[in-house]
């Protein structure tokens, strides 16, 4: 089923996300040094992550619980949003570890795939065209984090 157009601008955003994982991962793989990760890590929340997700809270999970079938969609989105910002707001500087950035990379991509192969494709079935093409989500002016940042960590 393709995109609705309404979810794209979150579909593009979670395409950028999905760099910022892959990245973290191979820093991690070339154990590149870890305050540097953590500074990319923490920039993309800032600049991209964090907006996003209050975008999708905004809009999007009000949409969700307007319906019977999305209630538990907007339950589990919410859920994650609150253990990946705690997980990256109270990131350490010293103390953190390769396992630790992975496990944030891995976190956040397998709620990236559950937003887009789950709730997406669901949503496009059980609310109606006409309401979706209501969703007013903006898109960032700015490149992503992944694409801008000065430090090729993950060469």
């Amino acid at each position: 089923m393709q995109r609705a157009e309404a979810l794209q601008p979150l579909s593009r955003q979670h395409k950028a996300a999905l760099m910022t994982c892959l990245l973290v991962r191979k820093g991690v793989s070339r154990q590149a040094p870890i305050a540097t990760i953590v500074d990319f890590i923490r920039k993309s929340w800032e600049q991209d992550i964090a907006p996003h997700m209050a975008a999708e809270e905004n809009v999007l999970l009000p949409l969700l619980n307007s319906h019977p079938k999305g209630k538990a969609f907007a339950a589990t989105i919410l859920r994650d949003h609150d253990l990946i910002r705690t997980s990256i707001t109270h990131l350490p500087m010293d103390g953190t570890n390769y396992r630790l950035l992975g496990d944030i990379a891995d976190m956040l991509e397998q709620h990236i795939r559950y937003e887009e192969r789950i709730v997406f494709q669901e949503m496009q079935a059980f609310i109606p065209a006409d309401t979706l093409n209501k969703l007013h989500i903006t898109e960032s002016s700015t490149a992503p984090v992944c694409n801008t940042y000065p430090v090729h960590f993950w060469e």
